[in-house]
């Protein structure tokens, strides 16, 4: 049985969106791509031909991948709370500095396109994502880098 995938409802609609342009654009310009390299004849040595060929692989696999996740996708509510969770949005600020970062806490498969210019998507599987989960306004906790550093914060704001 597959395992259900926790996403936001904003989420949901961007793994959509990518998902009907991966179908309806690329991967019929790719296959158009690779029809004309084919009909430029021997394809042992046609670099246009097996370059599609491989972009066309890696597509589909995206879309598999895809389709795979919105069939187990289970939308959350984001609404209401004073705990960070899936779907809020938490303002942190590092021990010792006054800049503020701004966070928008994501499931796994919602990574990789931000939503606004000044927010950043953060994979609530992550390091920093599991530090901050659960934590309320005025909560501090510290996360490690990859050097071994530890890293504190404190939780400015969450909507």
């Amino acid at each position: 049985m597959a395992q259900k995938v926790e996403v936001t409802a904003e989420g949901k609609a961007a793994l959509e969106a990518e998902l009907k342009r991966l179908v309806e654009v690329e991967e019929p310009e790719t296959l158009s791509q690779m029809s004309e390299a084919a009909s430029q004849g021997d394809l042992r040595e046609n670099f246009a031909y097996h370059d599609a060929r491989r972009e066309l692989g890696m597509l589909r696999g995206r879309i598999s991948e895809l389709k795979q996740t919105l069939a187990n996708a289970t939308v959350v509510s984001t609404k209401g709370g004073d705990r960070a969770r899936l779907g809020s949005v938490v303002v942190v600020k590092e021990d010792g500095f006054d800049e503020e970062e701004e966070y928008l806490l994501v499931s796994e498969a919602e990574t990789g396109k931000g939503r606004k210019a000044n927010q950043t998507l953060l994979s609530i599987a992550a390091p920093m994502g599991q530090a901050i989960n659960g934590k309320r306004v005025g909560d501090s906790f510290q996360v490690s880098t990859p050097t071994g550093a530890k890293l504190k914060f404190v939780v400015v704001r969450v909507e």
